[in-house]
């Protein structure tokens, strides 16, 4: 079962957002493709405030986020991940590990995903830092 939340835009803001649930990463995939991006992404243009709108992936127990946007370019679409995940690598302190990567395969998704549900966080980030545009931590 993956937890996420409906489509963030802008600023991030305190209020309560809604959770959804979705059962496995074709289910997830299903999501992200069901939502009509270019109309999202045509709003966010306009004022562009905050990061660009995504569906949020949560893994609470883990401390990991994964943020999944779609770029409806004409010439040449893709999906855009941002991977968050916080360690706690001693009593007061943690480590947080950031990467940002464009996907320009549909099969990177799904396997980002897979690894996502089975919660094999190293192969995810493996493979976003393969694709990646900024790897932090």
């Amino acid at each position: 079962m993956l937890h996420y939340t409906t489509i963030q835009s802008g600023v991030p803001s305190t209020d309560q957002v809604d959770i959804g649930q979705v059962d496995g990463f074709e289910a997830a995939i299903a999501l992200v493709r069901s939502v009509d991006w270019k109309k999202v992404m045509a709003t966010w243009y306009e004022t562009q405030e905050g990061p660009l709108p995504a569906i949020v992936f949560q893994a609470p127990a883990s401390r990991a986020e994964l943020y999944v946007s779609h770029v409806p370019m004409d010439e040449a679409p893709y999906d855009q991940v941002h991977f968050m995940r916080t360690l706690k690598t001693g009593w007061l302190s943690s480590r947080k590990t950031t990467i940002t990567a464009e996907l320009h395969s549909p099969a990177l998704l799904e396997q980002c995903l897979a690894d996502w549900e089975a919660e094999r966080w190293e192969s995810l980030m493996q493979r976003l830092r393969t694709q990646g545009v900024n790897a932090l931590g």
